[in-house]
């Protein structure tokens, strides 16, 4: 029976004989499905707006200056990980099919397209229809289902075995809907409707179905939690307080390996078979790869860590070709990120290298036929590769250049680009980047990227901006993108894009994840690293006569704003911090929900009621309202705003001039158009009030006497 199949809850929740019931009247699929309609054309159902791809051969002879829409405008596409896979490539290595996106805070909404790019690059990318709605992203933790994150959900798009088709997933009013096209982008149609998100698909091996999963039993527990709401909830491990007021689906609700038939769209359960697609079990990778491929049962290639238990270890590589398995010895092996089969004798495989992973490298190898051979080593992000010819087909950012696509000729290395998303962005003018490696007082290496405004001629030292907390790519925001850091150097500040080192517990025997979180944790050993890596770039900028050392401001979101109020608590180097999240103080361990509080008790957190006076002084700002004030910046999300408040109004009351303003219907990193837009301006605005124009008008005066705050004008 379909109930057998549905696991039991960790616990008993208020209305368990109705839901059951409810449970078992779930039908398998809970959406529609349709027989494939063609569309007239590629207006959007629903709400969202068709993306229009630039013309690449509209470009103003003259640099203008770089502006906070220039940046929010953006085209982007993929997730902002650089490790995820932004595009897919077609098997044959033709056709590159991406989700293009674009943000407009005048109507607060994103465009969107389904793109196609030739990657011989004899013809021009098309748009084949809309792209559906851009939603934000959620993640499962805590025993829970659905917490709301922010960034933009990652595209689902799958190419079949053949690459005659290509599947994509459109999320339009709420409900998920698996769509087809043809590769030279004729025939568009709907497949199916889900009433509840798709959260994997793949082909089956015949291109003649489906295999997707979903979790369909959300519906029934989602209206369960309504009703339950007519009596008061109770509260309990459910309960997601930072991004919800009421109780979240338990993530016991399972998910549903189902088939849709691509001719009839007919649905059922996936077979054996099918479900090996999706989710393989018996497969001959082995368990704990970090990077794998293969081209038939004779050829295979991987990279695993000498000892897969533990955490975040260099993964070496590793390739079988029949029986015989060949070990790569040379030190170029030792932290491969991906591989691929280029032929039955060649691989060509990935690596990050440097103290800090700073640095990619692509290297050609032929096993049991010498060593590796390097084919280039860059400090651009290269991700998301796929083989096609004898060329590599990358995603790629510079510091100075945003997201495009690139093909790399693996005999020589050279690079073309196949796909500029944004060509107006080079008619602006950019400040200069110097790449910054060093070590802190404790020995461990960190980098980052200092930017200077463009032409800028000696006259003396800079403010200084700390943009937290990688420095990989393109060189935009900051982690969550809210300090635009180009536009930040155009108004006359030094910025640098800090990448936080290493952690200190990799730096000592290799450890589990479990380890790992508790060695970082104890004696605050970790935080204390990083504020090492800040305080002595600072002090090296300054010698260098490039900051000035009285106007130094950290900025932070998540754990960069943990980071950033410790710097606050431990350290007299920094007269200003502008946050995004806030803050570390006891309340948390009470506010945030049993999920919340039991995974930070796990790594050393005191409980919830432990007053740990000791910990809790570490790094709780409100415990030292007493010292120098400085100006701080918060600009919080509805969400999360409540843990800003104890240190807020502690502090407000010790006369720091402190700010704070909450943007609605928003998660752990901004969304909406409109809000990133504003949080742009208000940061650079504010910053130039507290740094520039002080200096200009000769009354600027260190944090001990901070000038007070006023209103900013938005705008």
């Amino acid at each position: 029976m379909m109930t057998s199949r549905f696991a039991k809850t960790k616990r008993p929740y208020p209305f368990d004989a109705a839901r059951a019931l409810i449970f078992a009247a779930i039908p398998l699929s809970m959406a529609t499905h349709v027989l494939a309609q063609p569309r007239s054309g590629i207006a959007t159902e629903g709400e969202s707006t068709p993306c229009s791809l630039p013309n690449p051969t509209i470009r103003n002879k003259e640099l203008k200056d770089i502006s906070a829409e220039a940046l929010i405008g953006l085209r982007d596409f993929g997730s902002l990980s650089l490790d995820a896979a932004p595009m897919q490539l077609s098997p044959d290595g033709r056709i590159v099919a991406l989700q293009l996106r674009r943000a407009d805070p005048v109507t607060n909404r994103y465009c969107s397209a389904l793109v196609l790019i030739p990657t011989a690059g004899h013809s021009d990318p098309r748009v084949v229809d809309d792209a559906g709605e851009i939603e934000r992203a959620s993640f499962d933790k805590y025993g829970v289902v659905g917490i709301p994150l922010g960034i933009p959900k990652p595209p689902l798009i799958r190419w079949d075995p053949t690459g005659r088709s290509l599947a994509y997933v459109k999320q339009v009013g709420g409900k998920a809907e698996i769509w087809i096209v043809h590769s030279d982008g004729s025939n568009p149609h709907m497949l199916f409707r889900s009433d509840v998100d798709v959260e994997a698909m793949e082909w089956s091996r015949t291109s003649d179905a489906l295999i997707f999963r979903n979790r369909p039993g959300l519906v029934a527990a989602r209206q369960e939690i309504a009703r339950e709401g007519l009596n008061g909830y109770r509260y309990d491990e459910r309960f997601w307080p930072l991004g919800s007021n009421r109780p979240l689906p338990s993530d016991q609700v399972p998910a549903f390996l189902q088939t849709v038939d691509i001719g009839s769209a007919a649905v059922r359960m996936a077979t054996p078979q099918e479900q090996e697609r999706l989710a393989p079990t018996g497969s001959a990778r082995p368990v704990g790869t970090r990077a794998y491929a293969k081209i038939d049962g004779n050829h295979a290639a991987w990279s695993i860590a000498d000892d897969p238990t533990k955490f975040r270890q260099p993964a070496r590589l590793h390739a079988r070709i029949g029986s015989v398995t060949y070990d790569c010895a040379s030190a170029e092996c030792q932290n491969v990120t991906d591989v691929w089969w280029f032929g039955e004798t060649l691989l060509i495989f990935a690596t990050r290298e440097g103290a800090t992973d700073e640095r990619t490298g692509l290297y050609a190898w032929s096993p049991g036929r010498g060593s590796p051979r390097r084919i280039m080593l860059t400090n651009d992000a290269l991700f998301g590769c796929g083989p096609a010819g004898k060329r590599l087909i990358c995603a790629r950012e510079t510091s100075l250049r945003p997201r495009h696509i690139i093909s790399i000729k693996v005999d020589t290395g050279a690079a073309d680009t196949i796909f500029e998303p944004n060509p107006e962005f080079a008619q602006y003018r950019l400040g200069t980047v110097q790449r910054l490696i060093w070590k802190n007082s404790f020995g461990i290496e960190s980098f980052g990227d200092l930017v200077l405004p463009a032409g800028r001629q000696a006259k003396g030292p800079l403010p200084l901006v700390i943009v937290q907390y990688e420095s990989r790519g393109f060189l935009r925001g900051g982690t969550a993108d809210e300090y635009p850091i180009q536009l930040l150097a155009a108004r006359g500040f030094a910025v640098l894009s800090f990448n936080k080192p290493k952690a200190f517990a990799l730096h000592g025997p290799a450890v589990t994840y479990d380890e790992y979180l508790q060695a970082n944790q104890k004696g605050w050993i970790d935080r204390r690293s990083i504020l090492s890596a800040l305080e002595t770039i600072i002090d090296r900028l300054a010698h260098d006569g490039i900051v000035d050392p009285r106007r130094v401001a950290i900025t932070g979101q998540s754990d960069g704003a943990t980071t950033a109020t410790f710097a606050l608590i431990h350290s007299e180097k920094f007269a200003a911090a502008a946050l995004s999240t806030c803050c570390e103080d006891p309340s948390m361990m009470i506010g945030n929900g049993e999920g919340y509080q039991k995974w930070y008790e796990s790594f050393g957190y005191p409980s919830a009621g432990d007053p740990a006076k000791d910990f809790w002084s570490q790094s709780s700002l409100a415990m030292h309202a007493m010292k120098r004030p400085v100006p701080i910046l918060i600009q919080a999300s509805e969400e999360e705003y409540r843990m800003a408040l104890n240190t807020y109004e502690v502090l407000r009351a010790s006369k720091w001039p402190i700010e704070m303003y909450i943007f609605p219907s928003e998660g752990h990193v901004k969304f909406q158009p409109a809000h990133r837009l504003a949080v742009y301006r208000r940061v650079v605005d504010w910053l130039r009030r507290i740094f520039i124009e002080p200096m200009i008008n000769g009354s600027f005066v260190p944090p001990a006497t901070p000038p007070r705050p006023r209103k900013l004008l938005d705008g």
